[in-house]
């Protein structure tokens, strides 16, 4: 069963020429809104990945692999993913337990708070800004420029406080 292929006019490809049979490597992309499977290729001069078919069935987690391509009735704009491309990396990346591997228990939300726990320290960093929570009670806070603003009291409470 052959997807309508629609493609718009100013994406058609019309300066490749194929051989007959010829085989061109691809990316499996991802999926349209309409679960159409989505295909890149060297050889497209469109600005946009084309929807492709496919002998095989396919699902999100082989998104990014290499997918060998053939061209229904020899045209560019039609791929049809004839395989994928086997890599031992995806075979030790789906056999890998992420869940075995991550501390997930670390984290906790419940719409309401988040909570993280680090049995050392917890570290929050964008840049060159961060804010350290050691085991030992101390929070560091690092920056180039440090705000802080209140529209109500602003309290300091220490035993002591030392500025500058």
């Amino acid at each position: 069963m052959e997807k309508n292929h629609v493609v718009p006019k100013e994406n058609l490809l019309t300066e490749v020429s194929l051989s007959p049979g010829e085989i061109l490597l691809g990316t499996f992309t991802g999926f349209d809104n309409q679960h159409n499977i989505l295909v890149n290729f060297p050889n497209n001069l469109s600005t946009k990945s084309l929807i492709a078919n496919s002998t095989l069935e396919l699902n999100s987690s082989q998104i990014g692999a290499q997918v060998a391509l053939m061209f229904i009735e020899g045209d560019i704009n039609k791929p049809l993913i004839m395989g994928v491309i086997y890599n031992p990396l995806n075979n030790a990346l789906a056999s890998f337990d992420f869940k075995a591997n991550t501390k997930i228990d670390d984290a906790h939300v419940d719409g309401k708070r988040i909570l993280l726990e680090g049995k050392e320290e917890i570290v929050l960093k964008c840049g060159q800004a961060s804010i350290t929570l050691t085991k030992s009670g101390k929070i560091l806070i690092r920056g180039n420029y440090l705000s802080n603003r209140s529209t109500g009291v602003n309290k300091i409470l220490g035993g002591s406080v030392q500025i500058n």
